[in-house]
């Protein structure tokens, strides 16, 4: 009983500085700043962000996860009460388009300096997002009994637009384009419908 109050405690913690250190990210990037510069911010010490957080980089995978919790609880309300399979898709790439530019200055860092970064976030990163890639999943299955789609394999699908978005996100940032998610929904589904 001690040890789980300890660790709510430590959990409760962690998600206050997590939504602290989120504004520092996004104003300011994190690639630049130090652990020293991250404790200014919150006011603490350093040592009291490391009981925390073993590193920074420990520090930027919380954030990450945070991020991705919050995104699945807002696609959630967003969508919750809508039948349309293909407004859901369209919803969900509105959301990941606006999240991304609230959030563009804590993503260059990361996007720029490696094209490749969704590709290689870790196995337990991708489990994170797996939530969404079911409720994805979700949606392309309804989708498929309204307008047939080659893959029935959603979660496989779910996958791919995933990534897919993710190459209009990175297109974003280095080109700085408006995106259009009706479009970018319709042009994933000509590919993959039959």
């Amino acid at each position: 009983m001690k040890e789980t109050i300890k660790q709510k405690i430590i959990e409760t913690k962690k998600e206050i500085l997590l939504e602290a250190i989120s504004n520092l990210f996004e104003e300011q990037g994190f690639a630049d700043l130090k652990m020293q510069d991250i404790a200014k911010h919150l006011g603490i010490s350093v040592g009291a962000i490391y009981k925390i957080f073993t590193s920074k980089d420990d520090l930027i995978l919380a954030y990450i996860q945070f991020q991705i919790e919050k995104f699945y609880t807002m696609l959630q309300e967003k969508t919750n009460n809508i039948d349309d399979s293909l407004q859901c898709l369209q919803l969900y790439v509105n959301l990941k388009f606006e999240v991304f530019k609230q959030k563009r200055k804590a993503l260059e860092d990361p996007l720029l300096g490696d094209p490749l970064f969704f590709l290689k976030m870790g196995k337990k990163q991708y489990t994170l997002i797996e939530p969404i890639h079911m409720l994805l999943a979700s949606w392309f299955q309804k989708l498929h009994s309204q307008r047939p789609l080659q893959e029935q394999d959603f979660l496989k699908l779910a996958y791919l637009f995933n990534s897919y978005t993710n190459g209009y996100v990175e297109y974003w940032i280095v080109h700085d384009k408006d995106l259009n998610p009706s479009q970018v929904v319709e042009l994933f589904l000509q590919g993959v419908g039959k």
